[in-house]
């Protein structure tokens, strides 16, 4: 019997009707708690905003509606997860919006914890190079027991999970939207392995769309999750270099791989580099796990050999 079946059922609710960084729920949780926080809510009128999917239903029909989806989505293979579980990630805690009401899962590997776990990404338009590095990154560190996350995004975020993947590693994908809205659809493949023998992970419930706001919103919960974050390939531009922002201003470690300085998906990396002091660079998972694991680790070059 689950002992939180009702307080878990409350945040499934709640998870499903509001965004995951609603300041309001927020601030009713901590006041009341989730179960209180539902029967206000849909007892007494207390205002809140709905996710933007749900806003054109009548109110009354928002509660009947959260409770088939979030029965069904545990009835698919999925489950909800909450603070109050034993594998809930502590490292949630830290983010400044706060940590999410639940989280929705589907896959057979545990969900990643902080000591254990770091997360790799990169540009969507990867290099040869990049694709290298990223993969033998990946497979060197799930090798080491580690889990490796990632967005499944196309270019370094797919290739890392693949790679996780082929080295019988635990991967997790920690996605933008629910677990029924799987984007990009060139991907859905690899998102059905990793239902398979990975994790699919979101803040997001069944029916919310993966829209660029979501998206930027995920990169800190990919921060987050993990104990550090390695950059592999990224322009000037591109939004991957936010999540190594994210992860140092969490007290996490940046972790940079340097490319060829005449690359253009190379040169946000080498302006991280220069432009942030707390962030590292890398050549290889010795680097990485040196990085991670100051206290154990061994010699910069221990574990692999440079790209």
């Amino acid at each position: 019997m689950d002992i939180y079946a009702d307080e878990r059922f409350a945040r499934a609710t709640l998870g499903w009707l509001c965004e995951p960084g609603d300041a309001r729920l927020r601030q009713l949780l901590a006041q009341h708690g989730p179960v209180d926080t539902v029967d206000m809510l849909s007892g007494v009128g207390v205002p809140f905003v709905p996710r933007h999917e749900i806003r054109h239903l009548p109110a009354k029909r928002w509660w009947g509606e959260a409770a088939v989806v979030v029965e069904e989505a545990q009835r698919g293979g999925g489950r909800v997860v909450i603070p109050a579980d034993l594998d809930w990630p502590t490292g949630l805690r830290d983010r400044d919006g706060g940590e999410p009401v639940c989280l929705w899962v589907r896959g057979p590997a545990q969900i990643p914890q902080q000591a254990a776990s770091v997360t790799i990404v990169g540009s969507r338009a990867a290099s040869n190079y990049g694709i290298t590095v990223a993969a033998d990154l990946a497979a060197e560190l799930t090798g080491r027991h580690w889990t490796v996350v990632s967005s499944g995004a196309l270019g370094i975020d797919g290739t890392v999970l693949r790679a996780a993947l082929a080295a019988e590693g635990d991967a997790v994908a920690v996605l933008p939207g629910g677990l029924d809205q799987l984007h990009p659809h060139q991907h859905r493949g690899l998102f059905d392995r990793l239902a398979e023998d990975g994790l699919l992970l979101s803040a997001w419930p069944p029916g919310a769309r993966p829209t660029l706001e979501r998206m930027l919103a995920n990169q800190s919960l990919l921060a987050g999750l993990t104990a550090g974050t390695v950059l592999v390939e990224a322009s000037l531009r591109s939004r991957a270099l936010q999540v190594v922002r994210h992860a140092v201003d969490l007290g996490r470690v940046g972790m940079v791989v340097p490319g060829p300085v005449t690359s253009a998906v190379s040169a946000g990396c080498h302006e991280l580099l220069r432009a942030d002091p707390r962030v590292r660079p890398v050549a290889h998972a010795g680097h990485v796990l040196a990085d991670l694991t100051p206290q154990t680790g061994g010699e910069p070059g221990e574990g692999g050999g440079a790209w």
